[in-house]
């Protein structure tokens, strides 16, 4: 992964190459000329186990095949 810094805006700009056109995605500045550096840092994104939709909400339901009697 390939970073470029704008000097206009002061953030950084990331992409997975420098081979093609470049552009600011905060102030829209052409950052093509410029040399773009390796990141340094990993940036490790972590996820629940299971999907929002199927972990537990804390309330109790019956299964439609358990026998609730």
């Amino acid at each position: 992964m390939m970073q470029k810094w704008c000097k206009r805006c002061k953030n950084h700009s990331f992409s997975s190459g420098d081979w093609y056109k470049w552009i600011c995605p905060y102030c829209g500045r052409d950052l093509t000329a410029q040399k773009a550096d390796p990141v340094g840092i990993r940036l490790i994104m972590k996820r629940p186990l299971a999907p929002q939709r199927f972990q537990p909400s804390g309330l109790k339901r019956n299964r439609p095949d358990e026998n609730t009697a």
